[in-house]
């Protein structure tokens, strides 16, 4: 690699000029990794590898005449080394800046980033050479090399979804576009309460009220909005309302919800789809998984993002008879929430008629919760009731509707009857009155 590496402590070897030397300890501790049993933790088997080979280098260097390592630059070098064994390389630097939410690299050197206050700005090069950053994603689409899990990036198989070690999702497409892109996307506040997301300025207190009413009388509930909305940071927070000793089993394509890891839930089985292997066997979906969990007795059944067929899943899991479901679904509008799911339900294997799907919706779906974004700013602009279904359209009362300059949620209609006796059981009162324009 000719990639600058940071500068070492003064009167030593290792400088920024030094990336041939980087790689030869890179190359030694992946030879290292290879000779001998792996620890369980990866981290530990990088850092012993690491360490060994920079001193196997010192001593060769000592041995041929030339200058050692500089003691200073022993952590510096040992860090970017176990960042390339994670197949992190270049990636490291971003993702150890907090303030950095999401990486996008179009090629190896087209590198964009963007921070938690929403500005964006180019970012150094990840890898020499297309080809090389291809390598990097490859890497970790095989475990770092050390996993019996392996997942393929290649021709075959051109794009791949997964979870780095920090939580991190990273998705990489190859073959089938010009350069390949990847793209990490960090998730910020995932296990996130409702205080603390009204105090950001998500929603109002009364909109708070209503959602704290939804959960605890069992509604289900998808929220909805564009890319980076904050919708798996609201579905977290409205779970860390559940009752602690609630069994909760989560459905994703990807981990990305994160409540097994949450200590606000005590009994949490997170399951997660499983594509075939190359033989075309031992693939799991999103279906099969479903119905494993109404084996489990569990208390609620929470589907992750609704990308397609799966919606099928979701309101499977919403007409199950246990209620509080939990769901997202990309849209820019909560009305057109249930345009989506008519369309995703048509595709295979669902294949359901679009009146079908929308007496689904209209027996099983209580509120739809669209969220809005700016450069800045998350919020709630809609909250949409439904009430059934007629023909091929489900029929809705949109309860906040979006208003003012800034398009936050303000109410707009009251809740039927029957809901709104249900959710005063919990403690929800509606406003004063309705607005009027």
């Amino acid at each position: 690699m000719t990639m600058t590496e940071p500068n070492a402590a003064a009167g030593g070897g290792f400088t920024a000029v030094d990336a041939p030397l980087m790689t030869e300890v890179h190359a030694r501790a992946r030879t290292i990794l290879t000779q001998g049993p792996v620890p369980g933790d990866f981290a530990i088997a990088y850092e012993q590898a690491a360490g060994e080979a920079i001193n196997w280098v010192n001593a060769e260097l000592i041995s041929s005449g030339k200058p050692p390592i500089a003691a200073g630059g022993h952590a510096a070098l040992r860090q970017r080394v176990i960042s390339r064994l994670a197949g992190l390389g270049a990636f490291a630097p971003l993702l150890a800046d907090d303030s950095i939410e999401e990486i996008t690299a179009t090629g190896c050197d087209n590198v964009v980033v963007i921070r938690s206050d929403g500005e964006r700005e180019k970012a150094a090069p990840v890898a020499d050479s297309d080809e090389e950053l291809i390598a990097a994603v490859q890497v970790l689409a095989a475990g770092a090399g050390l996993s019996d899990t392996e997942r393929r990036f290649d021709r075959a198989c051109p794009a791949l979804n997964l979870q780095l070690p920090d939580g991190s999702r990273l998705h990489a497409l190859r073959d089938v576009v010009d350069r390949p892109r990847v793209t990490i996307r960090r998730f910020r506040m995932v296990a996130a309460t409702m205080a603390q997301l009204q105090a950001l300025g998500m929603f109002s207190p009364d909109i708070a009220d209503l959602l704290a009413a939804a959960v605890a009388a069992r509604c289900n509930i998808i929220i909805a909005g564009p890319m980076a909305s904050g919708k798996t940071t609201l579905l977290s927070a409205l779970a860390g309302l559940l009752p602690p000793d609630e069994s909760l089993g989560t459905i994703e394509d990807n981990y990305e919800l994160g409540l097994h890891t949450d200590p606000r839930h005590e009994v949490v089985v997170a399951m997660q789809v499983r594509e075939p292997n190359i033989e075309g066997v031992g693939g799991i979906s999103a279906s099969d998984l479903f119905r494993e969990s109404l084996r489990m007795r569990l208390d609620r059944i929470i589907v992750g993002e609704v990308r397609g067929p799966e919606v099928a899943v979701m309101l499977d899991a919403m007409s199950n008879g246990s209620d509080g479901s939990l769901s997202t679904i990309h849209t820019s509008t909560s009305a057109g929430a249930f345009t989506k799911m008519k369309t995703y339900a048509r595709k295979p294997p669902a294949g359901y008629e679009p009146e079908a799907t929308a007496e689904l919706i209209g027996g099983s779906l209580d509120l739809v919760v669209q969220l809005a974004k700016s450069r800045t700013q998350r919020w709630i602009s809609s909250i949409r009731e439904v009430c059934g279904s007629e023909g091929t359209m489900v029929v809705s009362n949109e309860l906040y509707a979006p208003t003012g300059s800034d398009r936050s949620a303000q109410y707009s209609t009251p809740l039927t009857a029957a809901r709104a006796e249900r959710f005063a059981e919990h403690g929800w009162q509606p406003p004063n009155a309705p607005r009027t324009w």
